[in-house]
């Protein structure tokens, strides 16, 4: 019996150029009779026809219906739900066709690796704090290396001059200028100049210094005290004037 609907799909697949043959073996492929196919490409140019249908109309005879059910088992056991969603049951013959095993062939497109360049990030450069120049006397001291520097006198706020001249007979020698043309000379053995240098560097890192005198008017002896942070501590220094290691001149 032919419809409506078998007549516009023979319309449609012959606009888009499919040959008779082919389009009656797909239509048989689907339970048509071939009775009935030729009946319809007799009327094929009937007025009644309407829009054109993508998909093969399959008849509703019992045999028709075998088939379709016969498709649809097959589809199942093959692949499920999945084949069916992306598979087409009905295709006319000029439709390319993939096998398997060119399925199997063809590349897959593997995720490229993206290389991100790392650029160092700019750290900034750590600034040096400028070195106390009292603790680079000191350095300088303890080693006995030649080294010349000003220096603002504690007492009177004059700027003057102090140099280690370097080990001579066997005696690390030093001057220093005084307020007044005074001058005071030392040549210190290598156990003093550490000592003494070590004096200069507490000084230096010490967040108070004081410094006392007192004197016996009967004898004439005179006595100095030194504190570093609230502490007594004895002076190198005075010890080294006391031991003639130190001599002062000029007055």
């Amino acid at each position: 019996m032919v419809n409506q609907q078998m007549l516009d799909y023979i319309k449609q697949q012959m606009q888009q150029g499919v040959s008779r043959e082919q389009i009656k073996s797909s239509l048989m492929t689907n339970g048509w009779q071939a009775q009935n196919i030729e009946e319809g490409f007799n009327n094929i140019n009937t007025p009644n026809m309407s829009g054109a249908y993508s998909a093969v109309p399959v008849a509703t005879s019992s045999s028709g219906w075998k088939i379709i059910v016969g498709i649809v088992i097959g589809v199942a056991i093959l692949g499920g739900s999945a084949y069916l969603a992306s598979q087409t049951i009905f295709k006319s013959e000029e439709t390319p066709k993939i096998s398997n095993e060119v399925v199997n062939q063809l590349p897959t497109e593997t995720p490229s690796e993206t290389v991100t360049s790392q650029q160092p990030s700019e750290q900034p450069t750590p600034q040096t704090q400028p070195q106390n120049p009292e603790i680079v006397f000191a350095d300088k001291l303890s080693s006995c290396t030649k080294y010349k520097a000003t220096f603002k006198h504690p007492l009177t706020g004059n700027m003057l001059e102090k140099e280690i001249l370097g080990v001579i007979g066997g005696k690390c020698n030093y001057v220093e200028q005084m307020p007044n043309g005074g001058k005071m000379e030392c040549k210190y053995s290598e156990s003093e100049r550490v000592v003494v240098a070590q004096y200069y560097k507490d000084v230096a890192n010490a967040e108070s210094v004081g410094t006392s005198f007192s004197a016996d008017l009967g004898s004439g002896e005179q006595k100095a005290t030194y504190t570093i942070n609230g502490k007594v501590v004895d002076n190198p220094l005075q010890e080294a004037m006391t031991s003639g290691a130190c001599v002062i001149s000029g007055y």
